[in-house]
């Protein structure tokens, strides 16, 4: 997830002092498909960190693809999911779910990146000996350290004062830690034909159950044909259901008018098979 954390305001009063401040940014948040993600240069793969018993250890491989050296603090986050899918920063977990701080160690705690010079950071999982049986769900966050900047004031200002706003980036990778014997269902429901940025679309639910959160890819199609898909869709455990719209292609779509549409929700990765849920509705 890629997500503004705020922008970067630099004051300047001439013959006073240089004063640097915060302003938070709520609700600008864009997730990308695909193995890797991208801010301000950033590239990180992969996008999801699974830890248990057997898969003890984790790499991530972060690339600089912009054009100058940029540095990033490594910490920790934790988000609620909501139906829609935001995710909100949060103290306590929901119900059901927990945290996944102090499950896991991370080095570097702060990375520079040369453009085109790939560096790694490695995640291990430590379980205490009194851990319970669960899903624990926490979040890296590869926050954009801003670079230094001479203080220096407008001409253009009568009053001496320039200020320069610059936004700060920063990517958040979920870390999840499972525990036990654990299980989940899916299933897709509520499916309709919608507009969604001026062309068709269906919206639907996706209604998890269990006790592990789902994680997959939404791709709808008539008699074989691709109409859409949308990756890496997952269902935390703060959420029981997820509120889906996914766009179809405007051509095919137009084609497939009056015909049944079959909407799947097939797992990612290692765990690819069968379908975790499906379901069908008529193009309108």
């Amino acid at each position: 997830m890629m997500q503004v954390l705020g922008l970067f305001v630099r004051t300047v009063v001439e013959g006073l002092r240089h004063c640097t401040r915060w302003l938070p940014i709520v609700g600008l948040v864009l997730v990308l498909p695909g193995a890797a993600m991208a801010a301000g240069g950033l590239v990180i793969s992969p996008q999801l960190v699974e830890l248990d018993s057997r898969q003890r250890s984790k790499v991530l491989t972060l690339a600089n693809r912009g054009e100058e050296t940029q540095t990033y603090r490594i910490s920790v986050i934790n988000y609620r999911m909501d139906p829609d899918g935001s995710l909100y920063p949060a103290d306590t977990p929901s119900a059901g779910e927990g945290f996944a701080t102090g499950l896991f160690r991370y080095a570097p705690r702060q990375i520079t990146l040369e453009p085109g010079r790939p560096q790694t950071v490695r995640i291990l999982y430590r379980r205490p000996a009194n851990l319970g049986e669960g899903e624990y769900r926490s979040h890296l966050l590869f926050q954009q350290v801003p670079k230094a900047r001479p203080a220096t004031a407008s001409r253009n200002n009568a009053a001496g004062l320039s200020i320069a706003i610059e936004p700060i980036f920063g990517i958040t990778v979920p870390v999840i830690v499972r525990h036990g014997k654990l299980e989940a269902t899916g299933e897709l429901t509520d499916l309709n034909t919608t507009s969604v940025n001026g062309g068709t679309g269906i919206s639907l639910r996706i209604a998890r159950s269990g006790s592990k959160s789902l994680r997959g890819d939404l791709v709808a199609s008539v008699d074989g044909e691709n109409l859409g898909r949308l990756n890496n869709v997952a269902v935390y455990l703060s959420t029981p259901y997820r509120e889906i719209v996914l766009p179809l292609s405007p051509e095919v779509a137009k084609a497939a008018a009056g015909r049944e549409v079959v909407v799947e929700y097939r797992p990612r990765g290692d765990n690819a098979g069968p379908p975790i849920a499906s379901g069908s509705v008529v193009l309108q």
